[in-house]
């Protein structure tokens, strides 16, 4: 995949069919709207390509309200390569870039530097300065141009939009199961493992601490994961919140017992794909009732890795 991380393109590319959004997640929806760019291109023999935005436009237009990303800028990169784009243009969002008209948008930039033959987009997009262009404007100009417009209806499961917006929410919620569905994967999180207090090797149950700059964590509470690392796979149990039975007051963690390894993790990247919410976290009394409670958690993690392998 070829990665411009401006609009400074002076290449020309065949035939190209873009899609244009935020593109936060990459979840089923999304992947339907790429699905529709690449099947175009390949029947005109042209060249796939997504525009997104860094930052995030709402950090630019609402920046006392700017919601997490499901996935930071480099995840990103990965999953829409992974989807097939051939192409990906990131467009650094400032305000100036904000106030370009509807028009000025599509002639400039979609015409005549990009050259493009088709446009791929969702049912509700908008563009522009205040969000004044819409699909009727694109069609309009696309008949001038030369290129065609083609819109993807939404994606509903239970009755919902399927939307970054209502992944945030889930995950934020610890509605794991749910987000995944709509993701087309589970939710994960990465980061790098850093030394803690070693009080679950005290109690028999010794814990990664993930330290990780993900700005969408899940709520508080008890996981099953998967743990993956180094090309490797494991079963795991995450804890997401602030060890109430020890102290209060302590920093937020995520601590993960990895299912039947010993190893020293220390300083490695360790990714945490988030599969099942257990429980919410909880005060025991004593370190022996916390040791029964993990041990019954473990026992639920086996017997959900269990089913996903038959």
């Amino acid at each position: 995949m070829r990665v411009f991380e401006s609009l400074d393109i002076e290449e020309k590319f065949k035939n190209p069919v873009l899609t244009i959004g935020n593109y936060d997640g990459i979840h089923i929806g999304h992947r339907r709207i790429i699905e529709r760019v690449k099947a175009n291109a390949k029947a005109l023999s042209g060249t796939s390509m997504l525009m997104t935005f860094n930052p995030h436009p709402l950090h630019i237009l609402r920046p006392h309200g700017e919601s997490a990303a499901i996935v930071p800028l480099a995840e990103k990169k990965r999953l829409i390569e992974e989807a097939g784009i051939e192409v990906l243009i990131i467009v650094p969002f400032t305000v100036r870039f904000a106030h370009l008209s509807p028009e000025t948008f599509i002639t400039s930039i979609l015409v005549e530097r990009l050259a493009i033959r088709g446009l791929v987009v969702g049912y509700d997009f908008r563009f522009g300065r205040q969000g004044r262009g819409d699909i009727a404007l694109l069609e309009e100009a696309g008949h001038k141009a030369g290129f065609f417009v083609e819109t993807v209806g939404p994606i509903t499961l239970e009755g919902e939009k399927v939307g970054s917006n209502r992944i945030r929410r889930l995950v934020a919620e610890g509605d794991v199961s749910t987000a995944a569905r709509l993701l087309g994967r589970p939710f994960a999180i990465e980061g790098t493992v850093v030394r803690a207090l070693g009080r679950g090797r005290d109690i028999g149950y010794p814990t990664i601490n993930l330290e990780t700059d993900y700005s969408l964590i899940p709520k508080n509470g008890v996981y099953v994961t998967e743990v993956a690392f180094e090309g490797s796979r494991h079963g795991g149990l995450t804890n997401i919140g602030h060890n109430p039975t020890f102290e209060k007051g302590q920093k937020r963690s995520i601590e993960t017992f990895i299912l039947d390894f010993d190893g020293n993790l220390y300083e490695r990247r360790v990714r945490l794909h988030f599969l099942a919410r257990i429980r919410d976290e909880m005060k025991f009394e004593t370190a022996e009732e916390l040791k029964a409670r993990i041990g019954a958690d473990v026992e639920i993690g086996r017997a959900l890795f269990k089913e996903r392998a038959m």
